[in-house]
């Protein structure tokens, strides 16, 4: 939940950018920087912070913290009332070990906006990460008594995640929960669709298995990684990225229709025909899960093998 709607980055800042994502980082910094300065003005000092801040996040993506706090610093300059400059500033301290300094970018970012749902949430991580466990758990509950929670079974379940000192799924159940957006991760998942979709399944996999060891709480990650799974041939093993995503997230029913194809292709009909039954009693109008359900109705099961299904979520 970031307080300020990020638009596209405007065409002057299209090459540096591409520069970021082909990894000259320290270059691109230096463009945007030299350009902001020498064009002056409101918008196009407001844009190049902006295009700094998607640097950053690329920089985090590619874990070159030292690049990432140059952007940063420089974004800062131009724009030091930009809360979610000083939030994302206060991630790449806190990633490097410096978390006195990350508090510090924090209370920066809740000074200019006090609502600010995921640097609160931060703040509570950090706490917790200090030993400072019921201060955390106190705050969060606050917290959930202010904004609103998406999902109570994964804010409980991220508290609990911090009651083990399991911060990372912690984070990621609360984030859920919040609704809190993580911009760096958005940027990889759609980056992971796009290969999808580009037919390149089997890179996608590598990269989203890479990616779910920082973050193993979230369930677009597991629906991902099935589909890419499935579009390699690999029907078992999307069953059980896919079975993941619902146990993260059971009213996930993109990923209930992908599980019950993955079933189908093994043979397992019925279990097929039974996720897709589930979907449309809670969904009748989806679209997808009918025109299975009626095509897959009129053919028998490819083998006759036992029917196995994802655990149901408890």
């Amino acid at each position: 939940m970031s307080p300020r709607p990020e638009a596209p980055p405007p065409p002057e800042f299209e090459g540096p950018l591409r520069l970021a994502r082909e990894g000259l980082l320290d270059e691109a910094v230096t463009w945007i920087e030299n350009d902001a300065r020498g064009r002056g003005g409101d918008a196009a000092v407001a844009a190049a912070a902006g295009a700094l801040a998607r640097v950053a996040r690329l920089c985090e993506d590619q874990q070159n913290w030292t690049v990432a706090e140059r952007a940063l610093q420089v974004a800062i300059e131009l724009r030091p009332a930009f809360p979610d400059l000083h939030f994302l500033r206060a991630r790449v301290l806190i990633a490097t070990g410096r978390r006195a300094e990350g508090r510090e970018a924090l209370e920066a970012a809740l000074k200019l906006h006090p609502g600010y749902v995921a640097a609160r949430v931060e703040r509570a991580l950090l706490d917790a990460r200090e030993g400072l466990i019921g201060e955390a758990l106190e705050s969060l509950r606050g917290l959930a008594k202010e904004a609103q929670v998406e999902e109570p079974r994964a804010f409980e379940r991220g508290l609990a995640c911090l009651e083990e000192a399991d911060w990372r799924e912690a984070g990621a159940y609360l984030a859920r929960a919040l609704q809190v957006s993580d911009p760096a991760l958005e940027e990889k998942i759609e980056r992971y669709r796009a290969l999808l979709e580009s037919g390149e399944a089997a890179a996608a996999a590598t990269l989203i298995r890479e990616t779910l060891e920082a973050h193993p709480g979230y369930p677009d990650l597991y629906y991902l990684l099935g589909t890419a799974e499935l579009k390699q041939g690999h029907a078992d093993d999307a069953v059980s990225s896919l079975a993941r995503a619902l146990e993260l997230q059971p009213d996930f029913h993109a990923a209930r229709v992908q599980c019950a194809r993955a079933l189908y292709t093994l043979g397992q009909n019925a279990a097929a025909l039974a996720l897709l039954g589930e979907v449309l009693a809670a969904e009748p109008g989806h679209a997808e899960a009918a025109d299975l359900e009626r095509r897959w109705s009129q053919r028998r099961p490819v083998a006759a093998e036992p029917v196995l299904r994802p655990r149901n979520p408890s």
